[in-house]
């Protein structure tokens, strides 16, 4: 048992100090976060789905961004029936009516990526900070070419089906004037693609010129936004202009990501 009495002064001194410098280094890191806390609070993070997706697809994303702090907003569009034209000009209305921060970002699923895109044609209100493509089909799918003259894949699709086969189309889309970052998967089995995919469209196609930063994760197409390392590459992205490459190799592999998941919703929705 230590004797009070018998401590040394010198020695009780160092230990109130340890004890202070401990205590202002807690003090400062939760300074921090609330700062950060604080400031994702003044940036809205905007989502759209993909094709035949709704909004219940992004609800795993759009939880955890909330749990970083962000403010969010699910963009509601359907394509089937409406030309991709029009739906950006819906989301620059959208943003406009509905962001209340300073700031807000864009994170899309597949064929709301080219939604994005056609926004700069539309114009995008002021505010616009930064853009995450998330398996984003940046030139005519392979898949998309086979299934063209296919009436599921037509019905299916409608107006914006023959646009993802169109040379001429992607030649007119607009490149984002914001700094954007690409997610592409690799976790693909499609028979219809000889080189890696997703499942849906090819790693390779998901590249832009201009792309600020790009990675390639362990997911299928489907649900790669459902993985909690996507959603940290998100936040990553959307703070630094960069994503964190730790996880994976020299040529933007990640390595880790967790298992993907389906479509999860809140009951009720």
């Amino acid at each position: 048992m230590i004797n009070v009495n018998k401590i040394r002064p010198t020695c009780a001194l160092s230990i109130v100090v340890m004890l202070a410098i401990l205590c202002h280094a807690e003090e400062t890191q939760t300074s921090e976060q609330l700062a950060q806390i604080n400031a994702r609070a003044n940036e809205t993070v905007i989502l759209l789905h993909g094709i035949g997706r709704g909004r219940a697809s992004l609800w795993v994303l759009d939880t955890r961004l909330k749990q970083s702090g962000y403010e969010t907003l699910n963009f509601p569009y359907a394509a089937q029936g409406c030309a991709l034209e029009e739906i950006a000009q819906q989301l620059c209305e959208f943003i406009k009516d509905n962001v209340a921060t300073d700031t807000y970002h864009l994170i899309a699923h597949s064929l709301g990526n080219l939604i994005i895109r056609l926004g700069f044609e539309a114009g995008y209100p002021e505010g616009l900070g930064r853009i995450v493509m998330l398996a984003p089909p940046n030139r005519p799918t392979e898949l998309a070419r086979a299934l063209r003259d296919n009436p599921i894949y037509k019905w299916f699709t409608s107006e914006s089906g023959w646009q993802f086969t169109s040379d001429e189309f992607y030649e007119r889309l607009p490149v984002p004037e914001a700094p954007f970052g690409i997610i592409a998967g690799n976790r693909g089995q499609s028979v219809l693609l000889n080189e890696p995919n997703d499942g849906v469209i090819t790693v390779d196609s998901t590249k832009l010129a201009g792309m600020s930063d790009w990675i390639v994760v362990p997911h299928a197409h489907t649900f790669i936004m459902n993985s909690r390392m996507v959603a940290e590459l998100c936040v990553s992205f959307i703070e630094t202009g960069r994503f964190h490459h730790d996880t994976g190799d020299a040529n933007g592999q990640a390595s880790n990501g967790g298992a993907d998941v389906g479509d999860t919703k809140p009951r009720g929705e």
